[in-house]
């Protein structure tokens, strides 16, 4: 294919930059409506949930104020009916110190209901005959003073004292509003008086009316948020609702002509007035869009105009041709180029997987030969040893032991050269390891001490083959010594470490144990074989084992503190298919 044969797209119809750019519209706006129906869904909560409080906040104040009128009316109810002192200024003959006497003592009980009372208000008793008001208030500020309320009080309880009894009536003093009560008769009359007015604790921007059911307002307490004008239209047209910006809620005092309207202004109702709002409202879609907007110019960048370069490199792959140029080709494509890709791609790692399969398999049978090399390797080290014993046998003419050894070192040149696997159970090579020592006890006469303790779970157990009798074969010839019976100990378990399953396989002699310099180089991790002709066995040993198992086996090289060389290895659990398979 020629350089102009690499496949362009020039139509534009359904390319990536026109759905990105239609998506990122397209979400702008989808944004701004989310967020414009989720902020008018929270201001309608906001909306329910506080005329909800500000309707419970008016019918606790009515709840109050009932509390208290009928603990006022229970009050003098019982004084009419049941105090004695009363009912002394109540007899027709009685004299004046008796007057004087009884008035005392009843308005020492005025003043012991006064001093408890949390607002402004008093109780009274009035005498038609003596024209005479006895009062105690509490201790609460009010306009005015005690005198000229006690006479504006005086004045209205004369003026009605042939009312029908109980009677309740509202009464102005000084510009405050207060709720009379009266009950008795012959012009014995008792009574009490709350001041409406400061009755109510108000917080800021509320606005609390007291009328009478017919919509007459009786007192206008908090800050004026409402005219007097739209207060009678909002009485006459019994609703709550005074638009956005206020919140109105009303309840009946029961038991009285009375009703309390609760007004309360808050600015956070009409957000369309505040600053804040139209901040947000412009700020939040240029943002959205901002952000949208970056997000195109990014997959653009990342995503659509590498396509064609993609196209056109792999196109270049695919002819063995390599360019200069490895900018991006083009600045407008189509979705079609994907496919391209698609195509370009599956060929590429076809083509490469395949080079990766047949490398592999070159490794793996490398590996293979390489493995099989060095396990051979081991043998002519052990042979030679054993042509020697059988030379040195037949020097003394011992026909006899020379058979035995003959037949014992076959049996040893069977094992190893079995056809089986590079791994064999621990069993057969503990069994391998006795036929090599009595190979020695035959050629030099001397015994070996051999200790073996194995846990039955690990004789099943996969190992390298000769790994325990080369070790085995290095403390028969180092640790040897006339003076002193030759003992070898071999034990076997399986422990866990870091979470991990190993076979551990402890191997000690009670010889002199490795020099210091031998440990050095034994310890040291191997990463490829290095012939070492003092050590052959054990150096081919480490990296068979390193072949097998990688970094997950572990050997250890140190001297016991009673004497003797230790090794110890620790082989992970794993079973091994074939002998070419190796954990790297």
């Amino acid at each position: 294919m020629d350089r102009k044969e690499v496949p362009v797209l020039k139509n534009k119809n359904g390319s990536i930059k026109r759905y990105l750019f239609i998506g990122g519209i397209g979400g702008s706006v989808l944004l701004l409506l989310l967020l414009m129906c989720f902020g008018g869904y929270i201001i309608l909560q906001y909306r329910h949930v506080y005329k909800r409080d500000h309707a419970a906040m008016t019918s606790d104040y009515a709840q109050q104020l009932v509390r208290d009128i009928g603990s006022m009316e229970a009050y003098v109810k019982n004084l009419y009916g049941n105090n004695v002192h009363y009912q002394m200024l109540k007899r027709p003959q009685i004299t004046e110190s008796q007057w004087m006497l009884a008035a005392y003592y009843l308005n020492n009980n005025f003043s012991t209901k006064a001093d408890n009372l949390d607002y402004f208000g008093g109780v009274f008793y009035y005498d038609q005959d003596w024209d005479s008001l006895h009062s105690e208030f509490s201790s609460y500020p009010f306009a005015g003073d005690s005198y000229r309320l006690n006479q504006a009080i005086k004045g209205e309880v004369r003026a009605h004292t042939g009312e029908k009894m109980p009677y309740e009536e509202i009464m102005t003093y000084e510009g405050e509003t207060y709720l009379l009560y009266l009950l008795g008769d012959r012009g014995k009359l008792l009574g009490y008086t709350v001041n409406l007015s400061v009755y109510f604790v108000l917080r800021e921007n509320m606005q609390l009316i007291i009328s009478d059911r017919q919509g007459n307002i009786l007192a206008n307490l908090g800050e004026p948020l409402l005219d007097g004008k739209s207060l009678e239209e909002q009485l006459r047209n019994d609703t709550d609702n005074a638009g956005l910006t206020y919140m109105i809620s009303r309840e009946a005092v029961e038991g009285q002509e009375l009703q309390i309207m609760l007004i309360h202004k808050d600015e956070k109702l009409a957000f369309w007035n505040q600053a804040e709002f139209w901040l947000l409202f412009i700020l939040i879609p240029l943002t959205a869009f901002a952000v949208l907007w970056n997000v195109y110019r990014f997959v653009k960048r990342i995503i659509y105009q590498p396509i064609d370069h993609f196209v056109h490199r792999l196109t270049e792959m695919k002819r063995g041709e390599t360019s200069e140029n490895s900018g991006y080709a083009g600045e407008e494509s189509q979705l079609e180029e994907i496919r391209l890709i698609n195509e370009k791609l599956d060929e590429l790692i076809a083509e490469m997987g395949q080079l990766e399969q047949e490398k592999y398999k070159k490794e793996k049978e490398a590996n293979a030969a390489l493995l099989q090399y060095y396990q051979l390797q081991i043998r002519p080290h052990f042979f030679l040893n054993c042509l020697n014993i059988v030379a040195s046998l037949l020097n003394e003419n011992d026909v006899d032991t020379v058979k035995t050894m003959i037949f014992a070192v076959s049996r040893h040149f069977r094992y190893v050269f079995q056809d089986s696997d590079s791994l064999v159970t621990l069993a057969e090579e503990i069994e391998e390891v006795k036929a090599y020592c009595n190979i020695y006890i035959i050629k030099n006469a001397m015994p070996i001490l051999l200790q073996i303790n194995l846990e039955e779970e690990t004789e099943s157990c996969k190992i390298p083959i000769l790994c325990v009798q080369t070790f085995v074969e290095n403390s028969v010839k180092y640790a040897v010594n006339k003076s002193r019976v030759l003992s070898i100990s071999i034990t076997a378990d399986r422990i866990e470490d870091d979470g991990k399953w190993y076979t551990r396989i402890h191997i000690t002699d009670n010889g002199e144990g490795y020099r210091s310099e031998q440990l050095e180089q034994l310890n040291r991790p191997v990463t490829e074989f290095q012939y070492h002709s003092m050590q052959v066995g054990v150096d081919n040993i480490k990296y068979r084992i390193y072949l097998l198992y990688g970094d997950k086996a572990k050997l250890y090289f140190y001297n016991s503190p009673a004497g003797g060389a230790v090794t110890e290895i620790l082989l992970p659990q794993v079973m091994f298919e074939n002998p070419a398979q190796t954990a790297l």
